[in-house]
């Protein structure tokens, strides 16, 4: 799973070529908003559908390379 998810990042920064997709331009922006924006962020774009089903992709893929890290120094 993790090797799956290296290439995919790997993939995402080799491409230099493509545009941004409607939105993402704005996507660094959030990432200076409180926890409460990011909240009701969350909850507005990421409750259902592609969304929620990408997101819950990331945050597995997250949890396991922490915990994948956390063995390998413990």
């Amino acid at each position: 799973m993790l090797c799956c998810w290296y290439r995919m990042v790997q993939q995402i920064l080799d491409d230099s070529n493509s545009s941004p997709s409607p939105g993402e331009c704005h996507l660094a922006a959030l990432t200076a908003a409180d926890r409460v924006t990011w909240a009701k962020t969350r909850r507005s774009f990421f409750a259902n559908g592609v969304n929620r089903a990408s997101l819950d992709a990331i945050e597995k893929v997250q949890s396991e390379l922490l915990l994948s890290i956390s063995i390998k120094n413990f």
